[in-house]
């Protein structure tokens, strides 16, 4: 019961860093904010929770900024350790096998650029491996798209 208000803490905190890094100057009624969620496979821990919004999706855009939040359960000592980003997204066509599969490329700014790929799959997204290669486990790498 505690972890579940915890997560339920969290998820609220997260929301609002994440809504206020969506802000923009643009009409709001003109842009769409995409949020998935979902907790995926780690080495050394029992899972990373992911929260992605994505922010700018309009009629007349395939662009714009994500915010991603990693929560690394019980990562030190049983304690969960928590890593913001932000940055630009695009949409992109074509991965190794299928040059009509459509992916996110989230390009984080500042610290080295980092970039994460995202194959968009409608109502979920499921994260690349190197080289655009969909995951070789049974593992589930998928986060799925909520609604507020």
């Amino acid at each position: 019961m505690k972890n579940l208000l915890f997560y339920a803490l969290l998820a609220a905190v997260a929301m609002t860093v994440i809504a206020s890094a969506c802000t923009t100057s643009r009409n709001k009624a003109d842009e769409t904010v995409w949020r998935y969620v979902g907790t995926l496979p780690a080495a050394d821990c029992p899972g990373i929770l992911y929260d992605l919004t994505l922010c700018g999706l309009s009629a007349d855009s395939m662009a714009g900024t994500f915010a991603l939040s990693t929560t690394y359960l019980e990562a030190e000592n049983g304690k969960d350790v928590r890593f913001d980003s932000e940055g630009r997204w695009e949409m992109l066509q074509g991965i190794p096998g299928d040059s009509t599969a459509l992916f996110y490329r989230l390009v984080e700014t500042g610290k080295g650029f980092d970039t994460t790929n995202f194959l968009y799959l409608g109502d979920s997204v499921m994260l690349l491996g190197a080289g655009l290669q969909r995951p070789q486990s049974a593992l589930n790498y998928t986060l799925i798209r909520v609604t507020e």
